[in-house]
């Protein structure tokens, strides 16, 4: 009979680092995914690791994501040595310009705020300096020479192969019909699809945007919402930046072979993964604004997945309201890349018998 210790419900970035953390404290893991790894919102993210550039207040997801962000130089290279992928990991710094006053009077208090973070606010000319390509509007920016960025599909996958590697079972075309529980109906035991039942001592759903798992029953249902993020990719006739630039209507991702990213626009249109007229218009005049020359950068692609965004903003991460043996691992919007790592080892941590730390209680699913 087939059996896990802990069944992952998705193949997303966040599943397979589940997954992959799980299997190295030498739990039995099968991970399920009704597509294909990495297909949705991970495998077209631009892959920001920026925990400052994402903080705005203090209910925010500053302490795991800076938490989570020290773990990538280490995990980056174990997982190449698992997996074969190297997921190009660049501390490139992040330049968030500001073009306006009112842009400028934000970005200074906000870097007196992450001072201790290594952030720091330098004028127009000084960013034009470390990137001589932004635009002479640009008045400043706010400088943060510790934040990264990384290939969110080559992370996806190089998390599945590494948990492979260490025995878990990944079995793709494989959706979740149900929940499987025990007489009582109040804890899990597993979970059923198409080819049979899996029973598991844990469940964790790591499903993104598709929180309403037919037949989960959840107590206090999951309120997770897709939001569109339509992504770019630019190719310049020169390597044009070093840095993360990130302005108020887009951000610029350069990418080792010379591309870049350009994203991302912010839609709740439902389930709808298209790529618009609309949403490319709006990214191709946001790119030059920031930096000319991509004006005449040939265009290369785009694509759009769906990111889970709760009420809040912030994940759902640990036990599910109502239901014993199944853990929530849900609703990173634009930050499921930076936080994968940090969001594995929790939930590894959990279904050994851990409890979850301070700096995870604001993620509890029940908090709703």
């Amino acid at each position: 009979m087939k059996s896990a210790d802990v069944a992952v419900v998705g193949g997303g970035v966040v599943g397979c680092a589940v997954a992959f953390y799980a299997a190295r404290e030498r739990l039995s893991v099968v991970l399920l995914e009704r597509d294909a790894i990495g297909t949705h919102a991970s495998g077209v993210a631009a892959g920001m690791l920026t925990p400052l550039a994402e903080a705005h207040g203090a209910d925010d997801v500053l302490p795991l994501g800076l938490e989570s962000l020290a773990l990538f130089p280490e995990l980056v290279a174990e997982l190449r040595e698992r997996s074969g992928i190297d997921a190009n990991f660049v501390r490139s710094g992040v330049l968030r310009v500001a073009a306006s006053s009112a842009q400028v009077e934000s970005l200074r208090a906000r870097a007196r705020r992450l001072a201790a973070h290594g952030a720091e606010w330098i004028d127009g000319g000084a960013a034009r300096a470390r990137e001589p390509e932004l635009a002479g509007s640009i008045a400043g920016a706010l400088w943060s020479p510790l934040e990264a960025h990384i290939e969110g599909d080559l992370l996806t996958a190089a998390f599945a192969g590494a948990a492979q590697g260490l025995g878990a079972r990944i079995e793709c075309g494989a959706p979740v019909l149900a929940l499987l529980r025990d007489a009582s109906g109040a804890r899990v035991r597993g979970v059923r699809t198409p080819a049979g039942d899996w029973p598991a001592r844990w469940v964790v759903l790591a499903t993104g945007p598709w929180a309403g798992l037919e037949g989960a029953g959840l107590a206090v249902p999951a309120p997770v919402t897709p939001v569109r993020g339509q992504i770019a990719a630019l190719r310049p006739a020169k390597l044009l930046l070093d840095s993360v630039v990130r302005g108020a209507d887009a951000y610029l991702v350069p990418r080792r072979d010379g591309r870049v990213l350009v994203g991302a626009t912010e839609e709740r249109v439902g389930f709808d993964r298209r790529v618009t007229a609309e949403g490319l218009r709006s990214l191709l005049a946001a790119a030059p604004a920031l930096v000319p020359a991509l004006a005449d950068a040939c265009f290369e692609a785009a694509a759009a997945g769906l990111r889970p965004v709760t009420p809040d903003g912030l994940p759902l991460l640990g036990p599910a309201p109502g239901l014993e043996g199944l853990v929530l691992a849900l609703g990173h919007s634009r930050n499921g890349i930076l936080l994968s790592a940090i969001t594995g080892q929790l939930v590894a941590d959990l279904v050994s018998g851990k409890a979850l730390p301070a700096a995870a209680r604001a993620f509890r699913p029940d908090r709703f």
